[in-house]
């Protein structure tokens, strides 16, 4: 918790001796249309990936189950693991830097920064720097959602949006369906360690294909239909 504090200090700082403004510009006041906009960003995650990891779990004979040792300690301790985290990165990518580099460049240009910034980051976040195939599916993977969260943020003015998808998808993915190696088995686990059926063909691709490629569409999609907002929507 103390390194969002001095997150937001140095933002502040930021934010006051280059543009001379403050940390209101972020608009994280949860006006009735940002509320909405918040609640949509958690709930499209939500309902996307778990349709993607259940209907996968099905195509492979693997469903998923209620972990007979998760508590609500295990829930709560993660949950806030996984908040602290989502605040941290949207502080440092969505947050004053971006919206100075929107100043000073253009928002083009700024969105292109952050999500490939966001990319690099998570080279040493998931500890593969050395490992080029990795490094380049992580760059490509991660600096598309920076991308997408970026992109949110100069559509709705404020950093509401982008950290509600970001924290839907992140909840979704480590907390809800134990994805994530990093805070190991949560709520739901799968039957078998490994999948019965492994798919043949093109089967895998398409899987592969729907699992990078899909909600990320799906979010640009919803980003490019929604109307830019005005700071005080």
């Amino acid at each position: 918790m103390l390194v969002i504090v001095i997150e937001l200090l140095l933002s502040w700082l930021l934010l006051k001796y280059t543009l001379g403004q403050n940390l209101s510009v972020l608009n994280w006041y949860p006006y009735p249309k940002r509320l909405l906009l918040m609640l949509f960003g958690l709930a499209l995650p939500l309902v996307y990936l778990s349709c993607l990891y259940l209907g996968i779990s099905l195509w492979v004979q693997n469903p998923y189950k209620l972990n007979p040792d998760y508590t609500a300690a295990n829930f709560c301790k993660s949950s806030l693991f996984v908040l602290k985290g989502v605040v941290f990165e949207e502080l440092i990518f969505r947050g004053a830097l971006l919206y100075i580099l929107i100043k000073k460049l253009n928002a083009t240009k700024a969105v292109i920064l952050s999500a490939i910034a966001f990319g690099i980051f998570h080279w040493f976040s998931y500890g593969i720097l050395g490992q080029p195939i990795q490094m380049l599916v992580v760059l490509v993977s991660t600096g598309t959602m920076g991308y997408l969260f970026a992109f949110a943020f100069v559509k709705t003015r404020s950093i509401l949006l982008p950290f509600a998808l970001h924290l839907g998808y992140n909840f979704t993915s480590m907390i809800l369906f134990s994805n994530e190696k990093n805070v190991g088995l949560q709520l739901l686990i799968k039957t078998y360690e490994k999948d019965p059926v492994q798919p043949e063909g093109i089967l895998p691709m398409i899987m592969v294909v729907i699992y990078y490629i899909g909600f990320p569409l799906l979010c640009f999609i919803c980003l490019k239909l929604l109307k830019p907002m005005a700071a005080d929507q």
